[in-house]
């Protein structure tokens, strides 16, 4: 219904980072009335204490306390509203706009109520409506903020009128203001004309800054997107480019491992050496052109598909995928868990292609005799898995750098380990597809004498 009477949504502000701003801000309005609850808790009961010592002194403090306590109970409801909105939207046609309008209204009530029962215009609260007003015009429209604010002062005028007519009861604050101003028509009419001016003064400003910094962020979401299909045509000429040069390339490796392999005749010795390095190079393209498509489709597609997994089968499989190149180096490969079955929720596939780069590479840059061991520890909301080795490792002043595409580290170039430099990259790419997050250490906690090692620790979401 509210939604039908007011266009609480400009086209300016509709976009999807703007709800989430909108939540936010309505989480932060619940937090700022417990204090605001602390501290008319508090002026109640300085006011009693102040009352016990001067007895000229007269306030509603019980009345201030009953108060209080109403706006703790309903900001509590707000609270539990405020974690099961998302369901309530299903349900009924609201957003979080309504539930914003919905606690300034809920607020402005009780101001009232309070400013009336401390004095009315005599009431030190009359200077909230000033807040009321700089958060309303924060997240609402400032047509909706003017009218409600308009209401308010019609009311605490006619409340001001039943009072000065003696229709209703003043509630004096006595031993404070000693010559009572509600009695007064030429003050009500000051007072009534500067807390208006004041008022829509304040919703203007406010709510055209707002507009302001609504309209920029819009901007940048909008520039967002437009860099996101940007990246996106790049990464589809980039597979289309990179996906042409692999037929000839692949051709090629086909043809020299039929020479290498003696299958049309026996090569002379002398050439025998030049053809395996032909074919070294040749796979090392064919291993960076997969992995240049690997990173392009993550970054165009970037689909995600979540199903249970249980980590430990995972690492025994991915185990079994590498045993001839473990076994081949002889490295004691170790799998521990703080559970016995350890869950998580997530791609397979991507899982795949994250924790087969960084074993391989814990193998690859491994020697003889190695270690390499995984901790797999579930936590309350996250899973930290490490990958630790006492291989080569990587200089403190290049682990910066390693999740650069096509960055190889001085010391695998040193020793002349073949890579394609792709892929930490990947995993890294992968890992935001996912919400996870990746850090790396060299020396690992396995490292010995001339033996550095790397531990690469992966926090994902369960």
């Amino acid at each position: 219904m509210i939604g039908d009477l007011f266009n609480l949504v400009p086209e300016r502000v509709n976009f999807e980072s703007f709800w989430e701003e909108i939540r936010k801000r309505n989480k932060w309005l619940i937090q700022l009335r417990y204090f605001a609850f602390l501290l008319l808790l508090s002026f109640a009961v300085s006011s009693l204490v102040a009352q016990y010592f001067y007895t000229q002194i007269k306030i509603e403090s019980t009345t201030i306390l009953i108060i209080s306590f109403c706006i703790l109970f309903y900001n509590v409801l707000f609270h539990i509203l405020w974690y099961k909105f998302p369901e309530v939207t299903k349900k009924i046609k609201i957003h979080s706009l309504h539930f914003s309008l919905l606690q300034i209204i809920v607020d402005l009530i009780f101001l009232i109520i309070l400013i009336y029962y401390t004095g009315g215009v005599e009431s030190p609260f009359n200077t909230f409506f000033v807040f009321h007003v700089i958060i309303g015009s924060l997240i609402l429209p400032g047509s909706i903020i003017g009218l409600i604010m308009g209401v308010c002062i019609l009311v605490l005028i006619f409340l001001a009128s039943l009072e000065l007519k003696q229709i209703i009861p003043h509630y004096l604050v006595q031993g404070i203001i000693k010559h009572p101003l509600y009695n007064e028509p030429i003050y009500l009419i000051v007072f009534f004309t500067t807390l208006t001016i004041v008022v829509f003064v304040s919703i203007y400003l406010a709510n055209s800054i707002a507009r302001v910094l609504y309209q920029r962020e819009k901007e940048l979401n909008v520039a967002y997107k437009e860099l996101q299909e940007a990246e996106k045509a790049k990464s589809r000429y980039v597979m289309t480019i990179v996906h042409d040069l692999k037929t000839p390339i692949n051709a090629s490796l086909t043809w020299v491992n039929i020479i290498a392999n003696n299958e049309i005749g026996p090569i002379p010795e002398y050439l025998q050496n030049p053809i395996e390095r032909i074919r070294a190079r040749l796979s090392s393209a064919i291993d960076l052109i997969n992995d240049v498509l690997k990173i392009s489709q993550i970054k165009l597609t970037g689909e995600v598909r979540k199903e249970p997994i249980n980590l430990r089968i995972f690492f025994q499989n991915l185990l079994e995928k590498h045993r001839i190149l473990i076994l081949s180096k002889n490295i004691n490969f170790i799998v521990k868990a703080n559970k016995e079955d350890v869950i998580i929720n997530s791609d397979i596939e991507m899982l795949n292609m994250v924790f087969s780069n960084i074993v391989s590479n814990a193998i690859k840059y491994n020697e003889k005799d190695g270690i390499i061991e995984i901790n797999i520890n579930e936590k309350e909301r996250m899973i930290e898995i490490s990958v630790a080795d006492n291989g080569i490792g990587i200089p403190e002043d290049e682990i910066s750098k390693v999740f650069n595409e096509f960055y190889r580290s001085s010391i695998s170039k040193e020793k002349n380990i073949e890579g394609t430099g792709l892929g930490l990259a990947l995993v890294k790419e992968i890992l935001t597809k996912l919400g996870g997050t990746i850090l790396i250490k060299s020396p690992s906690y396995l490292a010995s004498e001339g033996r550095r090692g790397t531990q690469v620790i992966v926090t994902l979401p369960k």
